[in-house]
C-alpha cells in the first residue's frame, strides 16, 4: 500500500497544467514539500502569503533582541555598576556569541532538523531566556540595591552586584544567545525558500524579499527604541523586558499559524561537512592526477537520473578557479588522450553548459567511493564555500563600525542634553531610530528608483552586483566614522570649556541631536552593505546549505563583535594607562567624559579605509556561482543566465 502511494506521489509530480498555451508544472520545481511531506502546490503555497508569517515572526523577535541590546550598556553601568570600558567589552562579547552561534544552528538545520523545526526549537529556548532575564532585572534579590547618586566611582564599589546576581543575569543573557543562534540563520533562509528560483514569475519576488527583509528588522528595533527603551529608562527594566517576552510568545503563535502555507526544503542526506571532507580527501588522494582541460571529462551525475535524496540539488557549472579541487572529480582511469584535442581552458558559457552535463562514457564511475571520486557539483560547492570566505573576512570592519551605534554612541549620548522640547527627554539609545528611518526611506528609494535606473546602464537585474552594493556600503561607513569623530571632538571641547571632566551627573551643553548625521549615515550604509551581505551569502550558498549561508552572514557579525573587543583592548593598552593623566592617559577609561573616543573613531576610519582597499582586490577576483539550466524557451534561458552569471566588481555583463 505504501509503495502504491509512493508511486502515486511520483506521478503527481509529473502533472502539468495549461497556462496561456504553455505547459506549467502544478508543483514547485525546487522539490519543496509541505509540512506533511507532500510536494508543494505552486498556487496554494509559499510566496508572499507564507513570507508574511515569517516576517511577522522576525519583527517580534527583533523587537525582543533590540529591547535588550540597545540599552544593555545602561543597565550594566547604572544598575550592575560596571565601568564603561568593561561594559562595552561585555556587550561585544555577548553580541559575538549571539551572532556566531547561528553557524551551529544553520549546520544542524541543514544537516538534521530542517529550518522549520530549528526555528520552533530556537523560539522556545529564546522565550525561556527572556523569561529568566526578566526575573533577573525584576527581583530585588537579583540586583544590587539602588543608590541616590554616584558622582564619583568610589561610592559605586559598595553597591556592586554579587557573583550570584551577575551569574544569573549572564546565564539568562547567554540563553537568549542560544535562541538567537537557532532562529537567526533559518528565518531569512526559510523566507527565501518561499519563492521558486526556477520560476520566472517568482524569481523577481525573491530578489525583492531580501530588500524588504529589513522592514521587520526596522519595525522591531523601532518599537524597542520608541517604547521599550523609554520604559526601561523611566519605568523599570522589568517591564521593559517583560513586554518583549510576551511579544516573543506571540511570535511563536504567529510562526506556527503559517505552517500550512510554508514551502519546506527536504534535508539532504548526509552532513554538509561530510561532503566537504569527501571533496578535500578525494583531491588529496588524487594529487598526482592531471586535471583535464575539458570539463566534460570530469565526473558528473545525469540530472535526469537523480535520486530522490538529491532531487533539489541543481548542477553547478565548472569554474577555472581553485583547480586543485578539480582533482576530486577526475576518474581514476582517465587518460590524457581522452580529452578533446582542440579544447581550450577558456571556454564559452554555451559550450561549458552543454559539456558539463555530460558524463564520461568510456570510464566506469558507478562503483567509485565518494571519498575517491566526487561530482563537479560537489567540487563547485566546496569552491563556493572557499571563495566566500575572503569576502566574509574583509566585511568584518563594516560590522565593527555599525556596532559603535549600540555602544560608544549610546555612552556619549547619555552625557549630552537629552531635551526634546521643554518637557520631554528622549533616551540616548533611541537615537538609533534615526538610522532606522533613514534605512526605511532608502530601501524604498533603492527598490523603486535606484535599481531601475542602474539597470539601464548595467543590464544587471539587481541594478548593480551584490559585491558592488556591499562595497558602496563600506565607503559610506568610513564617512560615518569621520563624522562621528568630528562630533565627538566638539563634545570633548565643551566638556573642557565647562569643566565637566570630573562631573558625571551634569549634562554636556550640547544637544544629543548632534549625533543625527552619524546615525543617519550608518543607516544608509546598512541598506547597501547589510542587505547586500544577507543576499550574497544566501545566494552564493550551495543548494541545501542556505541556512549555513545565512549563518555565515550572522557569524560575520559575531566575529566582528569579538574584533570590537580586541580593538578596544589594543587601543586601551596602546594609548596609555587607566590611571594616567594628560598624554599618558588611555583613550578609553571608565569615565566617558575623560575618554578620547574621537581618536578611537579616527582609528576605526583608518582601519576601514585599509580594509576597503583590500576588499576591492578580493571582490574583483571573485567568481559567482553558475547554475546549469535546462529550459527550452530561449527567452527564459537568457534571463536565467543573466542571474546565474553575476558580473564581478569591475566587470559588467
Amino acid at each position: 500500500m505504501n509503495q502504491k502511494n509512493s508511486l502515486k506521489e511520483e506521478n503527481k509530480q509529473e502533472e502539468r497544467i495549461d497556462v496561456g498555451g504553455d505547459q506549467v508544472s502544478e508543483f514547485v520545481q525546487d522539490d519543496s514539500v509541505d509540512f506533511k511531506g507532500r510536494p508543494s502546490v505552486k498556487a496554494t503555497s509559499g510566496r508572499w502569503r507564507a513570507a508574511y508569517f515569517i516576517m511577522g515572526t522576525e519583527l517580534l523577535e527583533r523587537c525582543a533582541y533590540y529591547a535588550i541590546s540597545l540599552n544593555l550598556v545602561v543597565y550594566l553601568v547604572e544598575v550592575l555598576h560596571q565601568g564603561t570600558g568593561q561594559s562595552v567589552k561585555n556587550i561585544f562579547n555577548w553580541g559575538g556569541v549571539s551572532w556566531i552561534l547561528p553557524l551551529l544552528g544553520g549546520f544542524l538545520a541543514d544537516a538534521y532538523t530542517g529550518k522549520y523545526r530549528m526555528i520552533v526549537i530556537g523560539l522556545c529556548i529564546y522565550f525561556l531566556g527572556l523569561l529568566f532575564l526578566t526575573l533577573a532585572v525584576s527581583l530585588p534579590s537579583m540586583k544590587p540595591p539602588q543608590q541616590p547618586a554616584c558622582a564619583s566611582s568610589e561610592n559605586c564599589e559598595f553597591f556592586s552586584a554579587t557573583q550570584t546576581q551577575i551569574g544569573f543575569f549572564y546565564f539568562a543573557l547567554y540563553l537568549v544567545s542560544v535562541g538567537v543562534g537557532a532562529v537567526k540563520p533559518c528565518l531569512s533562509a526559510l523566507g527565501g525558500d518561499q519563492f521558486d528560483e526556477d520560476d520566472k514569475i517568482e524569481r523577481p519576488s525573491k530578489r525583492s524579499f531580501f530588500n524588504y527583509w529589513w522592514f521587520p528588522i526596522i519595525g522591531g528595533s523601532t518599537i524597542a527604541l520608541t517604547l521599550l527603551v523609554y520604559v526601561e529608562d523611566h519605568v523599570s527594566f522589568g517591564l521593559g523586558y517583560g513586554i518583549p517576552t510576551a511579544g516573543l510568545a506571540i511570535a511563536i503563535l504567529v510562526f506556527l499559524s503559517g505552517t500550512p502555507w510554508y514551502r519546506l526544503q527536504r534535508v539532504l542526506q548526509g552532513s554538509p561537512l561530510t561532503q566537504v571532507a569527501q571533496v578535500l580527501t578525494a583531491a588529496v588522494l588524487n594529487f598526482r592526477v592531471a586535471v583535464p582541460t575539458d570539463p566534460s571529462l570530469l565526473h558528473e551525475t545525469d540530472m535526469q537520473k537523480q535520486t530522490k535524496k538529491n532531487l533539489k540539488r541543481r548542477h553547478l557549472l565548472h569554474t577555472d578557479s581553485l583547480r586543485f579541487l578539480d582533482k576530486a572529480a577526475v576518474p581514476r582511469n582517465w587518460k590524457e588522450e581522452d580529452q578533446h584535442p582542440d579544447y581550450s581552458t577558456k571556454v564559452s558559457p554555451d559550450i561549458e553548459r552543454r559539456s558539463s552535463s555530460s558524463t564520461l562514457s568510456n570510464v566506469s564511475t558507478s562503483k567509485s567511493s565518494p571519498w575517491r571520486l566526487c561530482t563537479v557539483t560537489q567540487v563547485e560547492e566546496v569552491k563556493l564555500l572557499v571563495r566566500v570566505m575572503p569576502i566574509w573576512v574583509f566585511t568584518l570592519m563594516f560590522v565593527v563600525v555599525v556596532s559603535q551605534a549600540s555602544s560608544f554612541f549610546v555612552s556619549t549620548g547619555k552625557t549630552m542634553d537629552l531635551s526634546m522640547g521643554p518637557h520631554f527627554k528622549i533616551s540616548a539609545a533611541s537615537m538609533d531610530l534615526v538610522a532606522n528611518i533613514t534605512a526605511l526611506l532608502m530601501i524604498l528609494v533603492y527598490q523603486f528608483c535606484f535599481i531601475p535606473l542602474a539597470r539601464r546602464f548595467t543590464g544587471n537585474e539587481r541594478g548593480i552586483s551584490m559585491l558592488q552594493r556591499i562595497g558602496v556600503g563600506l565607503v559610506i561607513s568610513i564617512i560615518a566614522m569621520i563624522v562621528a569623530a568630528v562630533v565627538e571632538r566638539k563634545r570633548l571641547q565643551l566638556i573642557k570649556i565647562h569643566g565637566l571632566q570630573n562631573n558625571r551627573t551634569a549634562p554636556v551643553p550640547m544637544s544629543i541631536f548632534w549625533l543625527t548625521p552619524q546615525y543617519s549615515i550608518l543607516g544608509l550604509a546598512q541598506v547597501f552593505s547589510y542587505l547586500g551581505l544577507l543576499e550574497f551569502f544566501y545566494d552564493q550558498a550551495p543548494d541545501g546549505m542556505h541556512s549555513i549561508g545565512s549563518a555565515l552572514f550572522a557569524s560575520n557579525t559575531g566575529v566582528a563583535h569579538f574584533l570590537c573587543t580586541a580593538i578596544v583592548d589594543i587601543v586601551t593598552s596602546a594609548s596609555g594607562s587607566q590611571s594616567g593623566s594628560g598624554h599618558h592617559q588611555s583613550w578609553i577609561v571608565n569615565d566617558i567624559n575623560k575618554c578620547h573616543v574621537d581618536k578611537y573613531y579616527w582609528t576605526l576610519a583608518a582601519l576601514s579605509a585599509i580594509n576597503f582597499c583590500i576588499y576591492l582586490v578580493v571582490a574583483h577576483w571573485y567568481t559567482y556561482k553558475k547554475v546549469q539550466v535546462h529550459e527550452d524557451d530561449a527567452e527564459s534561458k537568457k534571463v536565467v543566465l543573466q542571474l546565474t552569471n553575476e558580473p564581478n566588481w569591475l566587470v559588467e555583463a
